[in-house]
């Protein structure tokens, strides 16, 4: 059974109706759950804070010392900090999320201690890429403290000439972001591309709405999954070019 896939249109704020990319939210309960899997072709799998193995993919880890290949964080002139294997306020098993994979994965982050108002942003660059091949670029989201503004933030995916909005994400408030359940829930805010460029750039700022000292994006994990079409859509263009060449003979 698929897991359900919400639209975001539906929860968050500042998103345009006219978008190249598609974003969508899907909750996280155990490891089946997440779609990761070593059948997947990962261009990028990283956990902030500490690595983690999901379903056979292997995240690595970026800290402020560490950094994978094809991949940059840039927090301007803010810090950047990280911290591991602590969960805050969040308790796993009151939100439904079972899996030992996502638990380890979502157990630690990184984060921007001197960039906690807005307009402190963080950029991550995911290089490399296949200009014209399509990806699912996903980042792992839940909640760290369940007092204050609910931390959020402003989202946006760009490649080449093309720029989407992801709106505004209350990151530790995913009972708003999902529309039901509770805070203690995680989900994956999933972005769908087509290459413009061989660079992504995922800028997470600190939202206005949030007031002084709201907190700065938490990058738990994130991942860029090559997008193979089905059969069925091959078997489909492949008629339909034949289709068009035979109406361009003479």
């Amino acid at each position: 059974m698929r897991t359900p896939c919400i639209s975001i249109g539906i929860f968050l704020s500042g998103i345009s109706a006219l978008q190249a990319g598609t974003i969508s939210l899907v909750p996280l309960t155990d490891d089946a759950s997440s779609g990761i899997s070593d059948g997947n072709t990962y261009t990028h799998a990283i956990s902030g804070g500490n690595s983690a193995t999901v379903n056979g993919v292997v995240f690595e880890s970026l800290t402020s010392t560490l950094t994978p290949a094809n991949f940059s964080w840039d927090t301007g002139a803010a810090s950047k900090n990280q911290i591991a294997n602590n969960n805050g306020d969040w308790t796993p098993a009151a939100g439904g999320v079972t899996g030992p994979g996502i638990q380890s994965l979502l157990g630690g982050f990184t984060y921007s201690g001197t960039g906690s108002a807005a307009p402190s942003s963080q950029t991550f660059s995911l290089t490399g890429l296949a200009v014209g091949s399509t990806y699912d670029a996903r980042l792992y989201v839940r909640v760290w403290d369940t007092d204050g503004s609910g931390r959020p933030i402003d989202l946006s995916f760009s490649h080449g000439a093309e720029s989407d909005s992801g709106g505004t994400v209350p990151a530790d408030r995913p009972s708003l972001v999902l529309g039901a359940g509770n805070d203690q829930q995680a989900y994956y805010v999933n972005y769908q591309f087509t290459a413009q460029a061989e660079q992504l750039d995922i800028t997470a700022a600190v939202s206005a709405s949030g007031g002084a000292n709201s907190g700065s994006a938490h990058m738990y994990a994130l991942s860029n999954q090559l997008v193979i079409p089905e059969p069925s859509s091959i078997t489909l263009l492949v008629f339909g070019l034949l289709g068009i060449l035979r109406r361009r003979r003479p």
